[in-house]
């Protein structure tokens, strides 16, 4: 019995001290599928039409945000070739804008296209594109054309210089029994600049301003006795401004400071105008002067025939300081080029039943 046990002892010590079999491996794990990276989308809007001289702006919205690395847009004014580039930028609201500079002077539409590029790198064409460009219209106030039309008109000079000189004589004059001349004569030069500028509902057209001269020598009229014949005349300055109510209507208003031998004298004189200010108009003036009287004029200015402006004019005056007179003047110019003027006045005028003379007149301006 002590045998058996002894070698049953001694087996389970050598079973004891057998290394264990390791178990069999587990299964790797399958790891999950890889789902593909969230699409770059684009929208965006466009714009029908900009108003000259501010900017378009390009609004866009982008998802994901995060899968976006540039948006820019490509632009043109229509017929050039080559596109400019502009990228979009993140905006407060949370959408990206891009800002385009329209010119004031800009007329032809804006063309654009919209590109995006993502984080992996690729780049494509989100909206219009470089063959087919979308047209954003420049929106041109009528107020602005007009301006340009006038401006176009002068061939882009808004400065002009100018002189004139007249001599009129309303003819002989008798009084108490004495023959006297009745007349004077009178030069000017003026310096005038357009602007046709808008002023809230008005149109700033042009100012003037200039320098004059004028003697003159009149019988004494109202005189019952005969004395010498009298010398009025003025040496003054006068500033004008002309505005336009409308494309055909328009007002000047003109303020005349001088002095002569009384001393100091003043006077003020306004205008109306029926018709656009180069063309054929209508216009009708009045004008009145401390010590050398007023005047009312009646102009009908047309300019049918190239190169030849002219004018007709019936005048009701007492300048210089007579009885009242009608004149009846024309005036012809001859652009001699885009920048010089000349021109002559002729006409007749009578302030007394028995007394009647010329008028002659030059002109001269250049433009630039």
């Amino acid at each position: 019995m002590m045998t058996l046990s002894t070698a049953a002892t001694c087996l389970l010590l050598l079973l004891a001290q057998m290394p264990a079999t390791p178990p069999p491996p587990a299964p790797a794990a399958e790891s999950p599928p890889t789902e593909p990276a969230e699409p770059l989308r684009v929208w965006h809007v466009p714009v029908a039409q900009v108003p000259a001289g501010t900017s378009l702006v390009l609004r866009a919205e982008v998802a994901p945000a995060w899968r976006l690395a540039a948006l820019v847009a490509h632009h043109r004014a229509a017929g050039e070739t080559v596109f400019q580039t502009t990228a979009f930028e993140l905006s407060a609201d949370g959408t990206h804008a891009a800002s385009l500079p329209v010119p004031a002077t800009q007329r032809v539409p804006v063309e654009y296209y919209v590109t995006a590029r993502d984080t992996a790198g690729e780049e494509t064409v989100r909206f219009a594109s470089a063959e087919r460009p979308y047209p954003v219209l420049i929106d041109v106030p009528r107020s602005l054309l007009e301006r340009e039309a006038l401006l176009e008109v002068y061939g882009q000079r808004r400065s002009r210089v100018g002189a004139f000189a007249e001599h009129v004589d309303y003819g002989a004059t008798r009084i108490a029994g004495r023959r006297s001349v009745d007349r004077y004569y009178r030069v000017e030069a003026d310096y005038l600049y357009r602007l046709f500028t808008p002023v809230g509902e008005l149109r700033l057209d042009s100012i003037r301003i200039g320098v004059g001269h004028l003697r003159a020598q009149t019988p004494p009229f109202g005189a019952s006795e005969p004395e010498d014949s009298r010398t009025p005349g003025l040496d003054y300055g006068f500033s004008e401004v002309d505005v336009s109510l409308h494309p055909l209507f328009g007002l000047g208003a003109k303020l005349v400071l001088g002095g002569n031998l009384s001393g100091f004298a003043a006077g003020f004189g306004g205008k109306l105008r029926i018709g656009r200010p180069h063309g054929a108009r209508a216009e009708l003036e009045g004008e009145f002067v401390q010590g050398l009287g007023g005047l009312g004029t009646l102009r009908l200015a047309w300019d049918t025939v190239p190169r030849f402006p002219m004018s007709a004019a019936v005048q009701v005056t007492n300048v210089p300081t007579g009885p009242v007179g009608l004149r009846l003047l024309y005036r012809v110019g001859y652009q001699v080029s885009d920048a010089v003027l000349v021109g002559a006045q002729a006409g007749y005028q009578a302030r007394t039943s028995i007394g009647g003379g010329p008028t002659l007149g030059l002109l001269t301006s250049y433009s630039w």
